[in-house]
């Protein structure tokens, strides 16, 4: 959606100019990422536009707060990954030329991505054929 109110659907940078060039990050930063995260808890104005309002500015604490490129990159990697995208399409999306570095430094799993991890684990041995003991197997021990 974003692409066609830009008029550039198709390819080139996502976030442009009115001249069409790639946007710097620091302007996307200050000009569209801080305002939407900024805002008032009652008025829901962002800060810069509060100035006027009748009551005092407190920032929506519902809203995350901005901690910067590297973390935005990172959640960006742990998201896609949650939602079951291989570690090979993510560190093309990252561009790293190694997937050792998507996978060691971007993808972060979090205690429910490990429960749920063990919970898939538990129902599959549990799907499989529950006759199977030590003794049935025809492997000699070493």
């Amino acid at each position: 959606m974003h692409r066609l109110r830009s008029l550039n659907p198709q390819s080139g940078p996502i976030f442009v100019t009115s001249k069409g060039t790639r946007q710097s990050m620091n302007n996307l930063r200050g000009r569209n990422i801080l305002p939407a995260l900024n805002r008032c808890e009652q008025c829901l104005k962002a800060e810069d536009d509060h100035t006027k309002a009748d009551h005092t500015y407190k920032r929506d604490r519902s809203l995350p707060e901005w901690h910067g490129w590297h973390s935005c990159r990172r959640g960006l990697g742990s998201n896609l990954y949650r939602l079951g995208v291989p570690d090979v399409v993510i560190q093309r999306i990252l561009r790293h030329a190694n997937v050792s570095t998507t996978t060691g430094y971007y993808i972060k799993t979090v205690a429910d991505d490990v429960r749920g991890a063990m919970g898939k684990l538990e129902s599959r041995i549990t799907a499989m054929d529950t006759s199977w003991t030590p003794d049935s197997t025809s492997a000699k021990p070493m």
